[in-house]
C-alpha cells in the first residue's frame, strides 16, 4: 500500500522550558494513536521543537483506510421471521434500508438472542479527509499543567498559537484551530530570520529553518551547546562544572544557541561556591567554571539565542546583571548571619506549614521528638545530642532573605550558616543534607545525621498528611507525599538501617497526638502506602516484578530484609533447580487451598512411599540449614537450600497421589505439603515467579 508523510508544526509564543519537551512528545503520541484508531497505521515518528515551536512528522501513513466488513444486527428473529420462516415486513425494511436483497441477510447469535443480520463491506476513506479534524482534535488534547484560553473559540493551551504547518504528501491539510489557518507557511527566528517560509516536507524544513536561524532538532542543539561549553571552558583556563539539568534548560530556551564566556569581581568568590552556582544557575541559566583544584573561577558560561556577540555587547548585559544579582547575595549573606539560627526559631511560628498541622515550629517540634526516637530505634544513642540540634535547627533558615530570594538553597543555606556559628560537622551537614535525596537516582545523605533528620522530616510529613486528608491519588499530591515516601525508603536502604517501618509508623503518628482509633486506621493506609513505595523503588532499580511480588508478599516491614530477598531471589531465579521448586510450589498451594485448613505435622509412621518418606527427611535436613541462613540474612543460601529440594519434590509428585482415598493417608500427606509449603514461602512466596518452564523444569 502506498504511504506517506505528515508534517505538523504548532506555531506558539514560547513555551516554558519545563513542559516543551513532554508537551511535544505527548502531541506525537497523541496523532500517532489516533491515526491507529483510524486505521491509518502510522511508521516513523520524528519529534522536534523549539521554545516557539512543536513539530511532529509520522512516514508511512496509508493514502487511504482498508475497506472493512462491518456486521450490522438488525430485528430479533421473532420480529423478523413469521411463524412459518418467511421475512416479516421488518425484516423486509431493514434489507431495504441497507440496500441489500433479503437473500443477502442471515440469522446470528447474539448475547441478546437470535437476530437477523447482514455484512456490509465499508469503504475505507482517503487519509486527507480524515486528517484535518484528527489533527485538529489532537492538538486540543495536548495536556499542560498550566493553561489559558487563547483565541475566540475559548481554546486552552500553554502560550498562543501564531502559525500552524500541517501537510500531507507535500499538500496542505487545511483546518481551523485557535483562529488560525492551517498553511504551509512557517517563520525562522524571531531576529535572525524570516518571518515568511515555505514549509514543503519534514527535512525541507529543517534546512529552511536553519538557513532562518533555527536549530529545530533538540539534538543537535545539545550537541551544539555542549561543543560551545568545552571551548570557552578551555578558553577560560576551566572546567566545566557539569550541570545536566542546565543544559536540558537551556536547548528549550535557545533557538540558535551560541556560548559565551563571561566574568565577574573575584571579589565574590568569598561567598561560598554552593550560593555563587545556585545565583548563575537559578537565576540566569549560566553555567560555572572551575578550576583544576576545584575552586570556582571567576568566569561563568551564558547560551544566547543569537548567532554571535561581536562587538561583545550580550557578554557586557550578562555581567552586568550578574554583577547585581551577586551584591544581593553577598548582602544576603551577611545580613542573614547578624541572627543566630537558634535566635530565627522563634520566627518559625509565622511560617505555614500546613494549615491543619501548624506552622513550621510546630512541624520543629515534631522532627525533634521523632529524631530522639530515631536514635533508639537504630541503636545509636550517641547522635542524640547533636541530631536533636540539628533538627531544632533545621527550618531555621525558611526565615533568612537568602532562602526567600534562593528557594533552591533551603538546608544548604542553613547548613552554611550553621556551620559560620561554628556548630559540629555532624550538625551543620545533618542541616545541609536534610533534602537528600532530591529523587530515587540521586544521593542520599552521606552523614549518618543527616540520614535521621531526613528520615524524621519526611515522616512527619508523610504521617501528617495523611492525618490532614492529603492522601495521593492518581492525579493529585500537592505535597509531594510520594516523593517524601521514596526519599524515607531510599535513606533506609542506602544506609542499611534495619528499621521496622510499623515502628516509624507508629512514633510519625504518636507525635500528632492522634486517639489509638485513628492511629490504627491511618497506620493500616500507610502501611500499604510504604508497600507501594517499596516496590516502586524495587522495580525501578531493575528488578523483575514477581520478585518483588514474591518478597513483599511475606513482608516488608524490614525495607533492607526485603530488599536483600528481592537480590537473592533475582539471582536464583537464572537456576532451573529453582525455577522447578517454584513451579511446585504453586502446585503445593492449589492443592492446600483445595483441601481447606490443614494443621498439625505428618506420622512418619503413615509415609507409606518411599518418595514421600525421601521427601520428609530431606525436609528435615533442609529446615534448619534454611532458618539458620534467615537468621544470618543469607537469603541465597537459603534459597539454595530450597533449591535442593528439587529431586525430592519432583519425585513425590511423580510417584505419590496425594488425594488418596484413604482419609488418614490423605490428611497425611496434606500435612506433609502444609509443612513444605510453609519452608518454601519462609523467604519469599516463590510461587509468584513467572516461570517459563525453561530446559529441565517439569510443566
Amino acid at each position: 500500500m502506498e504511504t506517506a508523510e505528515l508534517l505538523v508544526e504548532l506555531g506558539t509564543e514560547e513555551i516554558p522550558a519545563p513542559v516543551l519537551e513532554p508537551a511535544a512528545r505527548q502531541f506525537a503520541d497523541l496523532l500517532a494513536a489516533a491515526l491507529r484508531a483510524e486505521r491509518l497505521d502510522p511508521g516513523e515518528r520524528t519529534v522536534w521543537y523549539t521554545s516557539r515551536r512543536i513539530v511532529v512528522g509520522i512516514r508511512g501513513i496509508p493514502l487511504r483506510q482498508e475497506d472493512r466488513t462491518e456486521t450490522v444486527i438488525g430485528p430479533p428473529r421473532g420480529v423478523a421471521l413469521d411463524a412459518s420462516g418467511a421475512p416479516t415486513r421488518a425484516a423486509q425494511a431493514f434489507a431495504e434500508k441497507n440496500k441489500v436483497p433479503f437473500a443477502r441477510t442471515t440469522l446470528v447469535q447474539t448475547p441478546k438472542g437470535v437476530y437477523l443480520a447482514l455484512e456490509r463491506t465499508v469503504k475505507g476513506l482517503p487519509a486527507a479527509r480524515i486528517l484535518p479534524e484528527l489533527i485538529r482534535g489532537s492538538i486540543t488534547k495536548i495536556h499542560f499543567p498550566r493553561t489559558m484560553i487563547w483565541g475566540p473559540d475559548k481554546f486552552r493551551f500553554s502560550r498562543p498559537l501564531r502559525w500552524v504547518v500541517a501537510l500531507f504528501r507535500g499538500r496542505l491539510v487545511r483546518f481551523r484551530i485557535a483562529g488560525i489557518t492551517s498553511s504551509r507557511i512557517t517563520r525562522g527566528h524571531r531576529f535572525l530570520g524570516s518571518s515568511r517560509l515555505v514549509a514543503t516536507t519534514l527535512d525541507g524544513l529543517r534546512d529552511v529553518l536553519l538557513r532562518n536561524g533555527v536549530v529545530v532538532d533538540p539534538a543537535e542543539r545539545r550537541d551544539r551547546i555542549r561543543q560551545g561549553l568545552a571551548r570557552e571552558a578551555e578558553a577560560a583556563a576551566g572546567r566545566l562544572v557539569e550541570d545536566a539539568g542546565l543544559l536540558e534548560v537551556v536547548v528549550n530556551l535557545n533557538e540558535y544557541p551560541t556560548v559565551v564566556l563571561g566574568s565577574f569581581d573575584a571579589g565574590y568568590l568569598a561567598l561560598p561556591g554552593e550560593i555563587l552556582v545556585t545565583v548563575m544557575r537559578e537565576h540566569q541559566k549560566y553555567f560555572s567554571l572551575a578550576g583544576a583544584d576545584g575552586a570556582l573561577l571567576p568566569h561563568f558560561l551564558a547560551v544566547i539565542n543569537s548567532d554571535s556577540d561581536r562587538e561583545g555587547l550580550i557578554r557586557e548585559g550578562h555581567e552586568r546583571v550578574l554583577r547585581a544579582r551577586l551584591a544581593d547575595a553577598a548582602f544576603f549573606w551577611e545580613t542573614d548571619r547578624k541572627k543566630t539560627l537558634l535566635e530565627r526559631e522563634p520566627m518559625l511560628d509565622h511560617v505555614l506549614f500546613q494549615e491543619k498541622l501548624g506552622s513550621y515550629r510546630d512541624k520543629t517540634r515534631r522532627i525533634v521528638a521523632l529524631a530522639r526516637a530515631l536514635t533508639e530505634l537504630v541503636g545509636e544513642p550517641e547522635l542524640r545530642r547533636d541530631l536533636e540540634t540539628a533538627a531544632q535547627l533545621a527550618k531555621c533558615d525558611l526565615t533568612t532573605e537568602m532562602v526567600k530570594e534562593f528557594t533552591d538553597l533551603q538546608g544548604i543555606v542553613g547548613g552554611l550558616y550553621a556551620r559560620s556559628e561554628g556548630q559540629p560537622e555532624s550538625v551543620w551537614r545533618a542541616i545541609y543534607e536534610q533534602y537528600l535525596p532530591k529523587s530515587t537516582v540521586t544521593p542520599s545523605p552521606a552523614t549518618r545525621t543527616g540520614a535521621l533528620l531526613g528520615l524524621a522530616d519526611r515522616l512527619d510529613t508523610v504521617c501528617g498528611c495523611f492525618l490532614a486528608g492529603l492522601v495521593p491519588t492518581g492525579s493529585r499530591d500537592p505535597f509531594a507525599v510520594r516523593r517524601q515516601g521514596n526519599g524515607i525508603c531510599k535513606i533506609i536502604l542506602d544506609h542499611g538501617l534495619r528499621l521496622s517501618l510499623a515502628s516509624l509508623i507508629e512514633r510519625g503518628l504518636e507525635v500528632h497526638g492522634v486517639a489509638a482509633a485513628e492511629a490504627r486506621k491511618t497506620g493500616a493506609a500507610l502501611g500499604e502506602f510504604f508497600e507501594g513505595r517499596l516496590r516502586f523503588l524495587f522495580e525501578e532499580r531493575g528488578f523483575s516484578y514477581d520478585s518483588v511480588n514474591a518478597a513483599l508478599a511475606v513482608g516488608f516491614d524490614d525495607p533492607v530484609d526485603a530488599a536483600e530477598r528481592v537480590a537473592a531471589l533475582e539471582e536464583m531465579r537464572r537456576e532451573a533447580d529453582f525455577l522447578a521448586v517454584a513451579s511446585n510450589f504453586k502446585r503445593v498451594k492449589n492443592i492446600l487451598a483445595q483441601a481447606g485448613e490443614v494443621s498439625g505435622e505428618p506420622d512418619p509412621a503413615w509415609l507409606s512411599e518411599e518418595a514421600e518418606r525421601a521427601l520428609w527427611r530431606r525436609y528435615l535436613e533442609t529446615r534448619p540449614e534454611v532458618e539458620d541462613a534467615r537468621r544470618n540474612h543469607d537469603y541465597r543460601r537459603a534459597l539454595r537450600a530450597l533449591a535442593a529440594l528439587r529431586q525430592r519434590v519432583d519425585g513425590f509428585f511423580d510417584s505419590v497421589l496425594v488425594m488418596a482415598e484413604d482419609a488418614v493417608l490423605r490428611q497425611n500427606r496434606l500435612r506433609l505439603l502444609a509443612e513444605l509449603g510453609r519452608l518454601l514461602s519462609s523467604v519469599a512466596d516463590i510461587s509468584e515467579i513467572v516461570v517459563e518452564r525453561p530446559e529441565g523444569t517439569k510443566g
